[in-house]
């Protein structure tokens, strides 16, 4: 499995948990500009691997209101309920 959630995060898979992926391109040597996947967390169940994704927008918002901080987690919820109606709609 290979959900992407947006330009940096996907979920990956594999026999027992889902993977927190954040998106990174190779900055220099003879690979410059490959991308790869950086595992950031491993969680038992979907929805605790959302609350992590979560937690790491909350940790990497500039967000200076809770206003702004509602406003990122509400973005990051949409970004996973479109990435996972779009996945249930190619593996249907």
């Amino acid at each position: 499995m290979e959900i992407r959630i947006d330009k940096n995060w996907v979920i990956t898979s594999d026999t027992f948990q889902f993977i927190l992926n954040r998106r990174k391109t190779v900055k220099s040597g003879k690979e410059v500009g490959k991308e790869w996947l950086d595992a950031i967390g491993y969680y038992p169940t979907i929805p605790q691997l959302v609350s992590g994704l979560i937690h790491q927008g909350i940790r990497d918002s500039d967000a200076t209101t809770l206003a702004e901080l509602a406003s990122e987690v509400e973005r990051i919820g949409l970004l996973c309920q479109a990435a996972f109606a779009n996945h249930s709609a190619v593996v249907e």
